[in-house]
Protein backbone atom coordinates (compact mmCIF):
# COMPACT_ATOMS: atom_id res chain seq x y z
CA UNK A 1 0.00 0.00 0.00
CA UNK A 2 1.24 3.45 -0.94
CA UNK A 3 1.25 6.02 1.91
CA UNK A 4 0.41 9.58 0.87
CA UNK A 5 2.33 12.67 1.93
CA UNK A 6 -0.46 13.70 4.32
CA UNK A 7 -0.29 10.26 5.99
CA UNK A 8 3.41 10.74 6.65
CA UNK A 9 2.68 13.97 8.51
CA UNK A 10 0.50 12.19 11.05
CA UNK A 11 2.13 10.64 14.07
CA UNK A 12 0.94 8.88 17.21
CA UNK A 13 0.29 12.20 19.00
CA UNK A 14 -2.02 13.43 16.24
CA UNK A 15 -3.92 10.11 16.15
CA UNK A 16 -4.26 10.22 19.95
CA UNK A 17 -5.58 13.83 19.72
CA UNK A 18 -8.14 12.81 17.06
CA UNK A 19 -9.29 9.81 19.10
CA UNK A 20 -9.58 11.85 22.32
CA UNK A 21 -11.42 14.71 20.64
CA UNK A 22 -13.76 12.77 18.31
CA UNK A 23 -13.85 9.27 19.78
CA UNK A 24 -12.57 5.89 18.66
CA UNK A 25 -14.86 5.70 15.60
CA UNK A 26 -12.92 7.11 12.61
CA UNK A 27 -16.18 8.11 10.86
CA UNK A 28 -16.48 10.91 13.46
CA UNK A 29 -13.03 12.29 12.68
CA UNK A 30 -12.61 15.33 10.41
CA UNK A 31 -12.72 14.38 6.76
CA UNK A 32 -9.47 16.25 6.06
CA UNK A 33 -7.54 13.95 8.45
CA UNK A 34 -9.54 10.74 8.15
CA UNK A 35 -7.84 9.13 5.14
CA UNK A 36 -4.35 9.91 6.43
CA UNK A 37 -5.27 8.70 9.94
CA UNK A 38 -6.66 5.41 8.62
CA UNK A 39 -3.50 4.94 6.57
CA UNK A 40 -1.38 5.56 9.69
CA UNK A 41 -3.50 3.09 11.72
CA UNK A 42 -3.03 0.48 8.98
CA UNK A 43 0.71 1.14 8.90
CA UNK A 44 1.02 0.94 12.70
CA UNK A 45 -1.51 -1.70 13.78
CA UNK A 46 -0.10 -2.37 17.29
CA UNK A 47 0.23 1.27 18.35
CA UNK A 48 -3.06 2.17 16.65
CA UNK A 49 -4.94 -0.62 18.48
CA UNK A 50 -3.70 0.68 21.85
CA UNK A 51 -4.73 4.29 21.00
CA UNK A 52 -8.19 3.21 19.80
CA UNK A 53 -8.70 0.94 22.85
CA UNK A 54 -8.04 3.89 25.18
CA UNK A 55 -10.46 6.04 23.16
CA UNK A 56 -13.13 3.27 23.23
CA UNK A 57 -12.85 3.08 27.03
CA UNK A 58 -13.39 6.84 27.29
CA UNK A 59 -16.31 6.66 24.80
CA UNK A 60 -17.95 3.97 26.95
CA UNK A 61 -17.63 6.08 30.10
CA UNK A 62 -19.09 9.13 28.36
CA UNK A 63 -22.00 7.18 26.88
CA UNK A 64 -22.81 5.58 30.27
CA UNK A 65 -22.82 8.89 32.15
CA UNK A 66 -26.26 10.33 32.72
CA UNK A 67 -27.16 13.68 34.21
CA UNK A 68 -29.12 13.18 37.44
CA UNK A 69 -32.69 14.46 37.37
CA UNK A 70 -33.30 17.54 39.52
CA UNK A 71 -35.27 17.20 42.75
CA UNK A 72 -39.03 17.76 42.39
CA UNK A 73 -39.12 20.96 44.50
CA UNK A 74 -36.44 22.53 42.32
CA UNK A 75 -38.25 21.42 39.16
CA UNK A 76 -41.53 22.94 40.39
CA UNK A 77 -39.81 26.18 41.38
CA UNK A 78 -38.25 26.56 37.93
CA UNK A 79 -41.09 25.31 35.75
CA UNK A 80 -44.06 26.29 37.93
CA UNK A 81 -44.46 29.92 36.79
CA UNK A 82 -43.85 29.12 33.10
CA UNK A 83 -47.51 28.63 32.05
CA UNK A 84 -48.54 31.85 33.83
CA UNK A 85 -45.88 33.81 31.99
CA UNK A 86 -47.03 32.39 28.65
CA UNK A 87 -50.67 33.23 29.41
CA UNK A 88 -49.76 36.79 30.38
CA UNK A 89 -47.69 37.21 27.23
CA UNK A 90 -50.58 36.01 25.06
CA UNK A 91 -53.02 38.36 26.81
CA UNK A 92 -50.60 41.27 26.43
CA UNK A 93 -50.14 40.46 22.75
CA UNK A 94 -53.91 40.40 22.22
CA UNK A 95 -54.35 43.75 23.98
CA UNK A 96 -51.56 45.34 21.94
CA UNK A 97 -53.18 44.11 18.74
CA UNK A 98 -56.55 45.44 19.89
CA UNK A 99 -54.97 48.76 20.91
CA UNK A 100 -53.29 49.12 17.53
CA UNK A 101 -56.61 48.48 15.77
CA UNK A 102 -58.41 51.03 17.96
CA UNK A 103 -55.79 53.66 17.12
CA UNK A 104 -56.20 53.01 13.42
CA UNK A 105 -59.98 53.22 13.70
CA UNK A 106 -59.72 56.52 15.60
CA UNK A 107 -57.44 57.98 12.92
CA UNK A 108 -59.86 56.95 10.17
CA UNK A 109 -62.81 58.46 12.07
CA UNK A 110 -60.94 61.75 12.53
CA UNK A 111 -60.24 61.86 8.80
CA UNK A 112 -63.88 61.21 7.93
CA UNK A 113 -65.05 63.93 10.33
CA UNK A 114 -62.49 66.49 9.15
CA UNK A 115 -63.07 65.95 5.41
CA UNK A 116 -66.35 67.95 5.13
CA UNK A 117 -64.83 70.88 7.01
CA UNK A 118 -61.79 70.92 4.81
CA UNK A 119 -63.79 70.51 1.61
CA UNK A 120 -66.35 73.20 2.55
CA UNK A 121 -63.70 75.89 2.99
CA UNK A 122 -63.59 77.98 -0.19
CA UNK A 123 -60.42 77.96 -2.12
CA UNK A 124 -58.43 81.17 -1.92
CA UNK A 125 -59.12 83.51 -4.83
CA UNK A 126 -56.13 84.57 -6.81
CA UNK A 127 -55.09 88.20 -6.32
CA UNK A 128 -55.62 90.53 -9.30
CA UNK A 129 -52.77 90.79 -11.71
CA UNK A 130 -50.58 93.85 -11.32
CA UNK A 131 -51.05 96.54 -13.96
CA UNK A 132 -49.06 96.01 -17.08
CA UNK A 133 -45.90 98.04 -17.35
CA UNK A 134 -45.02 99.71 -20.63
CA UNK A 135 -42.68 97.70 -22.72
CA UNK A 136 -40.71 100.75 -23.77
CA UNK A 137 -38.25 102.22 -21.31
CA UNK A 138 -39.47 105.35 -19.60
CA UNK A 139 -37.31 107.87 -17.81
CA UNK A 140 -37.59 108.33 -14.04
CA UNK A 141 -39.10 111.82 -14.37
CA UNK A 142 -41.78 110.65 -16.78
CA UNK A 143 -42.63 107.69 -14.55
CA UNK A 144 -42.95 109.88 -11.48
CA UNK A 145 -45.06 112.45 -13.34
CA UNK A 146 -47.35 109.71 -14.61
CA UNK A 147 -47.73 108.16 -11.13
CA UNK A 148 -48.49 111.49 -9.42
CA UNK A 149 -50.78 112.90 -12.13
CA UNK A 150 -54.04 112.46 -10.21
CA UNK A 151 -52.67 113.31 -6.79
CA UNK A 152 -53.20 116.61 -5.04
CA UNK A 153 -51.22 117.58 -1.99
CA UNK A 154 -53.40 117.98 1.11
CA UNK A 155 -53.36 121.49 2.39
CA UNK A 156 -54.01 122.17 6.08
CA UNK A 157 -55.77 125.26 7.46
CA UNK A 158 -52.55 126.84 8.74
CA UNK A 159 -50.74 126.21 5.51
CA UNK A 160 -53.51 127.71 3.35
CA UNK A 161 -53.25 131.06 5.21
CA UNK A 162 -49.49 131.11 4.86
CA UNK A 163 -49.72 130.40 1.14
CA UNK A 164 -52.07 133.36 0.48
Amino acid sequence: MKVSASARRLDADRIRALAEAFGAEPSRWPEADRAAALAWLEAHPGEGAVLLAEARALDGLLEAWRLPQPAEPLRQRVLGPAPVVVRLARRRSFLMTLGGGAGLAAACLAGVMAAPILLATPAPTPSPAPPAVAATPVGADELLTEALAGWEAPVGEGEADAAS
